[in-house]
């Protein structure tokens, strides 16, 4: 590679041995030219590509992460041969695609848009009755929360009839009830119509590989390292398909920064990150250790220093202090709040 001689702390990253590792990589300190040399070094060192999963964000980010890794390891492997990359949920698709018959799901099921979801929950308001406690006169005043809770439920791995057995105790608890019953009808009417909307991706993929412990084998067995980017972002549903396929011990790498953390308003679990060690534990049953990226090549000192003591003022002084290359001035910072 003709990529910059590695940082103390990214030569502690390619020289780690097997078993899960947290990596807490700042902002601007080589991320995905570390996660690139990483896969190069174990390909080098004998691990076949096609043994190795990539998994990230955006289909961008699998994209550019794909072809950094295409162009590292080229010389070291025959054509034709490939590190896995996917998204998220491109991965838990294809798992889908490849067993989802086992639980009733099809390898041709249509995932869904958006809007066709959001018609599908206008016929299950209509399809569900007993709404008494749902202003129906103005729809879309119900649906940005049905919407919501549908994506909740799924991004929690949470069943809508827990919330209708039993009576409920007042006015909210009524609601919610009811809320949840037309989400009950939309999981059936999706399952009428065979189809899933981008939530169900993960967790039907999740209940595939919690019901059939064949699949589960099968899948984590053809894998030797894993490599999680962006982890900070990933919501508790994802954690726990991760976890069942896993979270026995073997080489997994996870890369975040909890500072960055954008997707929160969409699920996502900082807990995920940060309960890494104890959520994918080694092979003897201890915490997973974790290594940090914190120079940062992209920004000076004084920008960091300002950086690092909002970080401390917020709490999250206990990481290594983001630094810049040796040789870089400093300045005086002082961080007042109003």
């Amino acid at each position: 590679m003709s990529d910059p001689v590695p940082t103390p702390e990214q030569a502690a990253i390619l020289a780690a041995g097997s078993g899960p590792v947290r990596i807490d990589a700042g902002a601007g300190t080589g991320k995905t030219w570390t996660l690139v040399a990483k896969i190069a070094a174990l390909v080098e060192a004998g691990t076949a590509p096609e043994r190795i999963l990539g998994i990230t964000f955006t289909n961008k980010a699998a994209g550019e992460l794909a072809g950094r890794v295409r162009a590292a390891v080229s010389s070291l492997v025959d054509t034709g041969i490939e590190v896995d990359i996917h998204t998220y949920h491109g991965f838990a698709a294809r798992v889908l695609r490849e067993f989802g018959p086992f639980i009733g799901v099809e390898r041709d099921a249509r995932v869904i848009t958006p809007t066709f979801a959001r018609q599908l929950l206008i016929e299950s308001v209509s399809e569900t009755p007993g709404l008494d406690d749902l202003n129906l006169t103005y729809l879309p005043a119900v649906l940005d929360p049905l919407t919501a809770l549908a994506q909740s439920m799924s991004d929690n791995l949470v069943d809508p009839t827990v919330f209708l057995s039993g009576t409920p105790a007042d006015d909210v608890e009524r609601r919610r009830a009811q809320l949840a019953s037309v989400v009950a009808e939309y999981r059936l009417e999706k399952g009428r119509l065979g189809v899933l909307d981008y939530g169900d991706l993960i967790a039907r993929a999740h209940e595939l590989v919690t019901t059939r412990p064949e699949v589960r084998d099968r899948v984590a067995e053809r894998y030797d390292v894993v490599l999680l980017d962006e982890y900070q972002d990933t919501d508790p549903a994802q954690r726990h398909l991760l976890q069942q396929l896993f979270g026995d011990g073997r080489t997994v790498i996870a890369v975040g920064d909890p500072d960055q953390t954008i997707y929160e308003w969409r699920g996502a679990s900082i807990e995920n990150f940060e309960a890494f060690p104890t959520h994918f534990p080694t092979i003897d049953g201890d915490p997973a250790p974790t290594l940090p990226l914190s120079l940062n090549r992209r920004s000076g000192q004084l920008v960091l220093d300002v950086a690092n003591a909002v970080r401390a003022e917020v709490g999250a002084g206990t990481r290594t202090p983001l630094a810049a290359p040796p040789g870089t001035s400093s300045g005086t910072v002082s961080v007042a709040y109003h």
